[in-house]
């Protein structure tokens, strides 16, 4: 139901495999990953540092924030479930870490894109760390949406409107022929808080005898 894109916008030679048309929607949220570490000499006291750190991120979210378990990014924490299940280090035994999310709503002028995401990636590193408890914030800001399958007939839509006014570019007689339309919708990054979406359909032009109209 939701799709999670991570990494920079679309590339250029991205671009080139794909249709000619697409739609630009606005993404409904960004995840922002961060992981706590936590190497304090008793096993008890790592994991008090921790989710005291937690707690101390949860009472600056305010409005503007959420944190999410890394075991669902739908499933919000707050003073009552903080209490998350922490990790071993692999190689330090000794080490305890938890990964989790910081969600934050998309619903401005999608120009304010690069500042919501640098405005959410400051908020992850200057969050309060308690005793030696470290923070760790994944380079790349993910950006999800919900159901971009409702999309599909304003994608086709565009599709059709751009047939037609080829058909009629090319002149009396064409025909054109649309075909994989019943594909999945597909997607790429266009901007901070932006996707292309789009549907790999195929088109052929066949018949045209007459003059452009």
């Amino acid at each position: 139901d939701s799709v999670m894109v991570t990494g920079s916008r679309i590339s250029n030679e991205d671009l080139d495999g794909t249709p000619a048309i697409s739609i630009t929607k606005q993404g409904d949220y960004l995840l922002q990953k961060i992981t706590l570490i936590n190497d304090t000499r008793s096993e008890e006291g790592r994991k008090q540092e921790i989710y005291a750190t937690i707690e101390k991120i949860l009472s600056k979210t305010g409005g503007n924030y959420q944190l999410l378990s890394v075991e669902s990014y739908s499933a919000v924490l707050n003073k009552n479930n903080y209490k998350v299940d922490l990790s071993k280090d692999t190689g330090r035994p000794d080490v305890r870490r938890v990964t989790l999310y910081i969600r934050a709503s998309i619903t401005g002028n999608t120009e304010d894109g690069e500042s919501l995401v640098s405005r959410l990636r400051m908020f992850a590193r200057d969050s309060v760390k308690i005793g030696r408890t470290e923070i760790e914030v994944e380079k790349n800001t993910a950006l999800v949406m919900n159901k971009p399958e409702r999309y599909r007939y304003e994608v086709i839509a565009a599709i059709s409107e751009d047939a037609k006014k080829i058909s009629t570019g090319l002149g009396a007689g064409c025909e054109i022929k649309l075909s994989r339309l019943d594909s999945r919708i597909e997607w790429g990054r266009a901007s901070a808080t932006e996707l292309l979406l789009y549907i790999p359909y195929s088109m052929e032009i066949s018949g045209c005898t007459g003059a452009p109209k």
